[in-house]
């Protein structure tokens, strides 16, 4: 199984635990708030093959460790190792140290005492919608909710964006224009604005 398909059954279990499709995603929520859709949740690759570990865990940063993290999950504190990091995504691929406290976090690896982390996703979500309104630096985009209904939701262009999925259709910056069913990865810390890093 590809790289890119691998991390995205991850990505996708991440966005599950951790985030509304339209809004930054805070720790303990879910995604019920948006639909469910069947195209897939792609993500940046990383250089390294991703050969996921047995476990995961999600939650908040509430505060760092020598070499690690303390995750706030639905109230449980759980202690997380980063001794054997081999990918850290947090908008783009990052050394752990840049793990923040107030990221949320969807951990995958090896349960115990701590949890020993092998790949992170910080701040990630993703939202489906058409364009609305597009300019230079974003744009705003009618999101489909999954209880029904849309919203309009500002999208910025992250630096790191990149367009299309491996093994799907080639997409360029051009291609986006008002009127287009798109599908987009996002990065963004509670209370802070939305960028796509990756649009589809």
């Amino acid at each position: 199984m590809s790289l890119i398909r691998l991390a995205l059954a991850a990505a996708s279990l991440a966005l599950v635990v951790m985030a509304t499709w339209a809004t930054p995603p805070s720790a303990g929520e879910t995604l019920k708030n948006t639909r469910e859709v069947s195209s897939p949740s792609p993500v940046a690759p990383s250089s390294r093959a991703y050969q996921p570990g047995p476990n995961s865990e999600s939650g908040r940063v509430i505060r760092l460790t020598e070499g690690g993290a303390v995750l706030d999950s639905a109230g449980r504190e759980i202690e997380v190792s980063f001794t054997r990091i081999v990918d850290v995504w947090r908008e783009t691929f990052v050394a752990s140290t840049a793990i923040q406290v107030g990221d949320d976090l969807f951990v995958n690896g090896t349960d115990g005492s701590p949890f020993m982390a092998a790949h992170i996703w910080a701040n990630i979500g993703r939202i489906d919608g058409v364009i609305r309104e597009i300019d230079e630096i974003g744009m705003l985009v009618e999101v489909q909710l999954r209880w029904g209904g849309t919203k309009l939701q500002r999208l910025d262009f992250s630096p790191y964006i990149e367009y299309g999925y491996a093994g799907g259709p080639k997409l360029t910056r051009a291609d986006l224009v008002v009127g287009r069913t798109i599908g987009a990865v996002t990065y963004g810390r509670a209370g802070g604005l939305l960028r796509a890093t990756r649009v589809w």
